[in-house]
């Protein structure tokens, strides 16, 4: 199954491998929770294992791409989780300004040296959870298959502390995957998240919170504190967004 079939495989995964070594992120220190140190060990190979570049990742790419760049045009944003920085570098082609974040140091240093000739963008380290040391307000902020990676229970606090940092009325857009076949283990835990095993190239494997909300489950999660909310999902059926505004002062 080849990284770069987008429907069967997700965006953010790479090749499921056959090598059964079993590394759960709890012995990774100080990243102590799964997706912590999944994308820790994953920085250095994640352009490469899911396709970014290649010409057919960028075709299956290219819609939201340009609605997430319509999205950010002109204004000064903040991103969630911005992993290597190739979402900064998509939304920097019109945004006025970006100040890209990520918890991985490993990540953050790549993001940091792909947008390096950028002078309208900064990087900081910084938990998309706290946000400590990120101020603000940002007219828009903006996240790039991180939702899917949420656990249910800190939603709600992850978009008050999110809104928090943002101006009234400002710009917000989240976009994730749809659902997609998948050969290796899931299950969900008492939570209900549903847990899915990945494997690095090398076959390393963790096991990771992904998620894949409804329409209805989102708009519900933001029902009557946000502003011209839309849905929309790509045309091949790969992808979802979300675009709202935060609520305006009275």
């Amino acid at each position: 199954m080849s990284a770069t079939d987008l429907h069967h495989q997700p965006t953010d995964a790479p090749p499921q491998r056959d090598k059964h070594t079993h590394a759960m992120a709890h012995n990774a220190e100080p990243h102590s929770d799964p997706h912590a140190a999944y994308y820790a060990a994953r920085a250095s190979e994640y352009d490469v294992s899911v396709g970014y570049g290649t010409p057919l990742v960028e075709r299956h790419l290219a819609s939201l791409q340009a609605r997430l760049q319509a999205n950010l045009k002109g204004h000064d944003a903040l991103e969630l989780a911005c992993g290597t920085g190739y979402w900064t570098h998509v939304a920097a082609a019109t945004a006025r300004s970006i100040l890209a974040t990520d918890r991985d140091a490993a990540s953050l240093a790549l993001a940091q040296a792909r947008m390096a000739s950028s002078d309208h963008v900064r990087c900081q380290h910084a938990d998309a959870y706290s946000l400590d040391g990120v101020s603000g307000p940002f007219s828009a902020a903006f996240a790039l298959f991180w939702w899917s990676h949420m656990p249910k229970s800190k939603i709600p606090a992850f978009l008050s502390t999110l809104h928090s940092k943002l101006a009234p009325g400002a710009q917000v857009v989240f976009a994730d995957q749809l659902p997609y076949e998948w050969r290796g283990n899931r299950h969900f835990d008492d939570e209900g998240n549903l847990l899915e095993e990945r494997a690095l190239l090398d076959g390393t494997r963790f096991e990771i919170v992904k998620n894949f909300p409804t329409e209805a489950e989102l708009a519900g999660l933001l029902a009557g504190t946000v502003d011209d909310l839309v849905y929309s999902t790509g045309a091949e059926g790969r992808w979802w967004m979300i675009s709202y505004r935060t609520a305006s002062c009275a």
